[in-house]
């Protein structure tokens, strides 16, 4: 067993490396064939990777992964001894480099991940001083890259086909691996709580391996790749062996591997380096305790660690009263446990004895606060001489609890004999007060005198942790995996069976892993109400009368369904009477239609603002009134007609203090939470100084989903339809079209919230056959969001509703309706529909001319949106033509930093850029990008814009040094404002790769495309002009570097794609992007030596350049002297590389900007 490390061939060893990358091979293979591409010979760790990871160190851990010892019972030693040996390895390799600091990422196949979880689970438990070192490893390690690796073990067909390889039979590592083993089990339970520290990637092999039986799959995706949180999956279309061999950076995988070794390598540092700070102050911790432990107690001064209270055996339980006994199917949660146990069953300083201890459970209804209790009462009953128990639901409940104490002491009747009892009692005692719901109770009143006794203390009400002397703790919804383990409990099926855990995780997952709702889940399916394989469909169908039945309920005395719990929270709040609780209710009603995480508070004032100016007296009529009134749905009803009472606020300010009320109510009951913003989204959501006057922070809150479900299922039918209007339009008010970053970042938010309401979910359509122009107009808003964020295919469809809602209700001459025409036509452009951008640009213009003359604004703009279009459809003349005539009559009106004139610009600059013209386009753009962000500001739409188009120019004219500032520049810009996966952000990609390439570095140019293309082809599609972009300069690329197998595979798949948009008519067969691909085609022939094929495909390629673009364009000019050379040369010989990257230099401005994504 030992360590090797490899050196990135032709190049200068590195010794100031930033991580460690070692990769784990698996059964019947070594340290090097588990990586080796057999008819390659391309060993990728070595050959590939350093080329995408310059500063990584790259080891090689090889074991005897086919030992011949036969009993399958020692499998786990063996397992254990790898284990143990890598990690010493490792750490004395780490060492000896002093690098025992530095971040780790792991690549395992197969049982070599196995052997990984063991080792980490191993170092995270060597503490000790004596062999602390060890430790080292598990605190180093980042990520993990998982292949193959048979996390639940092997099915038959894959023991079958390890055990017809030589040996493995024998194999105590093949027993080991065994589905159901109790080895793979042990390993699972151990590696499970540390799996949060960890980045993980599960990859599984999508073809079958031969066999006698036909093509098998060794470690299919159930076992390879398991479903957890915060987790990614892949699947690789290769072998279980090919799965990890990679032939060349086309092979398939690969660009996701090398994508998700990237991204760990460059977070890692950070996030190991602030793991390492917490480590040494635990260890160091740790350390004090031992010294603790070897002085005694009574050598500790104040600041000396807790240790266990030690009872006698005269201390046993005597009383032991609880209403009932823990649920036979309960399942521990234990980091909660712990902490309770530490709290409350801990010594600690002389001073902390003086206090009553009492702590604080407290969360949402359901979430199994009760049976927690009772599980950790019987689990500590020999820790106190007495346990008692006390239902604070109400008065009346708590009191004589109360009293029923007071007699088992023979101390009286009453409810303050009971309290008097406890606080005399010398002996240990533990009270819980369970169910102190109710807001108007003062709970202090149930706390006996004195500071003697432990208090356990449950509630929904939040503020009843202000209570607590020695903690409080949020009971939420479970981890995924007890969950699961609870509803098969429950369900009375095999909960450690892979199979029954795979049906269970969607289920527990719909039912956000409350413990309520999973209990009556596994009720219903032990009952054979439904299967586990039913189960979800039954729920979808019948949610509400599933979660309010009661007949259904499980084992334990629990008196209240999933629904009927949080009923009751509803009921309390709603007897307060104040104005706080009829806002509340609005508030709870409106979230019910939103998505239930992250909900902006903001929505609220920012909706109130918007509206201050229409104030309707509608607001102020009864509910059924409202609902009336909607039923008839007046033909143009006012917009305001559909907001809440809240937002009706008398006064020129928002009362900040009355909505915090309603919230705090919501927060109180447990039925909403508020999120914990990071510093730096923080500062993107507050308002600029000019943007609101007075405001509310940008808080955003949460609802466990199931209570999200309960909100809106316990509103009446009729009344829905109101509440999901009220939520639309409140929602849709609260938009506006400012560019001020902390706007666009609030409308960033809104995006899964418009989601929710746009879909299905509740089947109430948005735009309904009766919908009015206030509700035409809220659609419009949030379509305006999906369009900002690059959501096209999303906006597209709705927009195409709206013109036509908008032509029938108010005329194709009503300018809400042209504005309608503009906004679908900008979804058309940027959804690279060249015909339909055409054809409805062309509408548009026409009837504006018709309407206001063509030279009126609104003309203007609609001949810019026009003369774009031609540019996008490769017609640079009638692009040019009409962008000069749109500038200098808009000159006549604008500023010359006016966003309108500068987009307009923008575009004839693009035109001349496009037809070669160069320095007209920089004479263009340079003044424009300078003033315009001195005017605007950096971040402004325009200006990001100008700065990109400027930088291209740069690039164009060879000035590659200015056109890489500005494109990063730009990146970072969008990144930050639009986010990473925005069609924007994705083309500024494009263009700083295009720019890296020309620079030689054709490598990180080709990394940082690879990166994209999954998520250009998720979002854009693939057919998408963003997907023929990205592929053209993965292409050039790999031109760049002489890789022509790469760059066949990727030009007929660009053929493909440019054959279909010919034949459907989105582009003709002229269009520049398409010459491009021809020229592209040829080239990579000629490079080839295949100069047949190359000169007949320049010859076809002449007259169409010729023809479209004209004699005196540089691809026409490019394409001649491609010709010329081949005619001349009497040695036809391949181009060397050098040649190639000269040429890509030379051509890289007769490149089609292919589209904006």
């Amino acid at each position: 067993m030992v360590l090797y490390e490899l050196g990135p061939t032709g190049h200068d060893w590195q010794k100031d490396w930033i991580v460690d990358i070692v990769a784990i091979h698996g059964l019947n293979e070594d340290h090097n064939s588990a990586w080796l591409d057999p008819s390659s010979g391309t060993l990728w760790l070595r050959d590939l990777l350093p080329e995408f990871l310059y500063s990584t160190r790259i080891l090689l851990y090889g074991y005897t992964a086919d030992a011949a010892l036969s009993a399958p019972e020692v499998s786990s030693e063996r397992i254990l001894q790898h284990a143990q040996t890598l990690v010493a390895e490792l750490e004395a390799d780490r060492s000896g480099n002093n690098a025992a600091r530095r971040p780790l990422i792991f690549v395992c196949h197969g049982i070599g991940g196995v052997i990984l979880k063991r080792a980490l689970a191993y170092s995270s438990s060597r503490v000790s001083k004596k062999v602390e070192h060890l430790y080292s490893i598990f605190v180093s390690t980042y990520g993990i890259l998982f292949f193959g690796t048979p996390h639940e073990g092997l099915n038959k067909d894959g023991q079958l086909m390890f055990a017809s390889d030589e040996d493995a039979e024998k194999s105590q590592l093949f027993h080991a691996s065994s589905r159901n083993s109790e080895t793979i089990q042990n390993i699972n339970d151990s590696f499970m709580p540390l799996m949060k520290q960890f980045h993980l990637h599960f990859f599984w092999e999508q073809e079958g391996t031969r066999s006698k039986s036909g093509q098998v799959l060794r470690v299919d995706e159930s076992t390879a790749a398991p479903v957890y949180d915060d987790t990614e999956r892949s699947g690789i279309e290769a072998t279980h062996s090919q799965m990890c061999k990679f032939a060349s950076v086309s092979a398939p995988g690969f660009s996701v591997v090398i994508a998700t070794l990237r991204r760990y390598a460059s977070s890692a540092n950070g996030v190991i380096s602030r793991r390492w700070v917490h480590a040494l102050e635990s260890l160091e911790q740790l350390r004090h305790n031992e010294a603790a432990e070897l002085v005694g107690a009574d050598g500790l001064d104040c600041d000396t660690p807790i240790v266990y209270e030690k009872y006698s055996l005269t201390s046993r339980n005597r009383h032991f009263r609880v209403p009932y006994s823990a649920s036979s199917i309960f399942t521990d949660r234990k980091d909660i446990s712990v902490r309770l146990e530490k709290s409350l069953l801990a010594s600690g300083t002389h001073e902390a004895s003086l206090v009553q201890k009492r702590f604080v459970l407290y969360g949402l209804g359901g979430s199994g606060k009760t049976q927690f209790c009772l599980k950790f009462v019987q689990d500590h009953r020999q820790s106190f001489w007495g346990i008692f128990w006390i239902d604070a639901s109400t008065v009346e409940n708590a009191e004589q609890g109360f009293a029923s104490i007071a007699q088992i002491g023979g101390a009286g009747h009453s409810c303050e004999d009971g309290k008097l009892w406890l606080t005399n009692l010398e002996f240990s005692w533990m009270l819980v007060i369970d169910n102190a719901d109710d807001p108007s109770i003062d709970v202090s009143r149930f706390f006996p005198p004195g500071d003697r006794g432990h208090i356990l203390l449950t509630s929904r009400n939040t503020d009843c942790k202000y209570h607590e002397t020695v903690g409080y703790q949020e009971l939420k919804e479970m981890e995924k995996n007890e969950a699961i383990t609870l509803l098969l409990r429950a369900a009375g099926k095999d909960h450690g069976d892979p199979q029954n855990r795979k049906l269970a995780g969607p289920i527990a997952q719909a039912l956000g892993y409350l413990p309520l709702a999973l209990d009556q889940a596994g009720a219903s399916i032990r009952r054979n109400i439904c299967s586990l394989k039913s189960y979800l469909t039954v729920y979808n169908r019948r949610r509400r009368q599933i979660m309010g039945r009661r007949e259904i309920q499980g084992s334990e005395a629990y008196k209240y369904t999933v629904y009927t719990t949080w009923e009751l929270s509803f009921e309390m709040l709603k007897k307060l009477g104040e104005t706080a609780a009829a806002d509340a209710t609005e508030i709870l009603q409106m979230f019910a239609f939103l998505h239930f995480q992250q909900i902006p508070i903001t929505m609220l004032q920012r909706a109130w603002r918007n509206s201050l100016r229409s104030q309707s007296w509608t607001h102020k009529r009864p509910l059924l009134a409202r609902i009336l009134s909607l039923i008839r749905l007046k033909k143009n009803a006012d917009e305001e007609s559909s907001l809440p009472r809240l937002l009706h606020q008398e006064g020129p300010r928002w009362d900040t203090v009355r909505i915090r009320k309603a919230l705090a109510l919501l927060e109180q009951f447990s039925l909403i939470s508020r999120d914990v913003l990071l510093e730096e989204e923080s500062s993107s959501l507050s308002p600029s100084s000019d943007s609101l006057e007075n405001h509310i922070e940008p808080e955003t809150y949460s609802m466990h989903p199931l209570v999200h479900y309960w909100a809106r299922d316990r509103i009446p039918r009729i009344e829905q339809r109101l509440w999901f209007e009220i939520t639309a339009t409140t929602l849709a008010k609260s938009i506006t079209g400012r560019n001020e970053t902390s706007e666009q970042a609030y409308r960033r938010t809104l995006l899964s919230h418009i989601d929710f309401l746009l879909g299905e979910d509740y089947g109430i359509p948005l735009l309904g056959h009766d919908a009015d122009i206030s509700q035409i107009k809220m659609v419009s808003r949030l379509t305006d969001v999906y369009s900002e964020f690059g959501r096209w295919n999303s906006a597209r469809a709705l927009q195409e509703e709206v013109l036509q809602r908008r032509k029938l209700a108010q005329g194709l001459d009503h300018p809400d309706t042209l504005t309608a025409m503009s906004s679908l036509g900008t979804t058309y452009w940027n959804s690279g529909m060249v015909t339909k951008a055409l054809d409805l640009r062309r509408q548009e213009l026409d009837q504006k001319i018709r309407l206001w003359g063509p030279k009126n604004m609104e003309a203007l703009k609609a001949m810019d949106h026009l003369a774009d279009a031609y540019w996008l459809s490769g017609r640079y003349a009638e692009a040019e033509d009409m962008g000069l005539k749109t500038v200098t009559e808009m000159k006549k009106s604008l500023n010359h930093t006016d966003p309108l004139l500068v987009r307009a610009s923008i575009h004839l600059a693009r035109a001349y850029k496009h037809s070669g013209q160069l320095e007209k386009a920089l004479e263009i753009m340079s003044p424009i990008a300078e003033d315009c962000e001195k005017e605007l500001g950096s971040e402004h739409e325009v200006v990001v814009n100008a700065q990109a188009d400027l930088g291209m120019i740069y690039y164009e004219m060879n000035q590659l040094f200015f056109a890489e500032t500005k494109l990063r520049a730009v990146l970072n810009t969008r990144k930050r404002v639009l986010g990473e996966a925005h069609p924007y952000t994705m083309w500024a990609i494009n263009d700083l790769a295009k720019i890296l390439t020309s620079q030689g570095r054709a490598f990180e140019a080709e990394g940082m495309l690879t990166a994209i293309l999954d998520t250009v082809r998720h979002v854009l599609g693939p057919e998408h002009v963003g997907m023929t972009m990205t592929l053209t300069n993965i292409v050039t690329a790999c031109s760049s570097q002489g890789r022509f197998e790469q760059v066949d595979s990727m030009l007929i798949e660009l053929r493909r794609i440019f054959t279909q948009k010919i034949k459907t008519r989105e582009i003709d067969s002229v269009h520049p992007d398409y010459l491009f691909f021809l020229y592209q085609s040829a080239r990579n022939h000629s490079q080839q030596g295949r100069i047949h094929e190359a000169e007949r495909g320049f010859k076809e390629l002449l007259p169409l350049c010729e023809e479209k673009l004209g004699i005196d364009h540089p691809l026409t000019k490019s394409v001649r002297a491609r010709l010329k050379e081949m005619t001349r040369s009497q040695q036809r010989h391949e181009p060397t590389l050098q040649s190639v990257a000269s040429e890509h230099v030379n051509l890289k401005h007769i490149q089609h900007k292919s589209v904006t994504l």
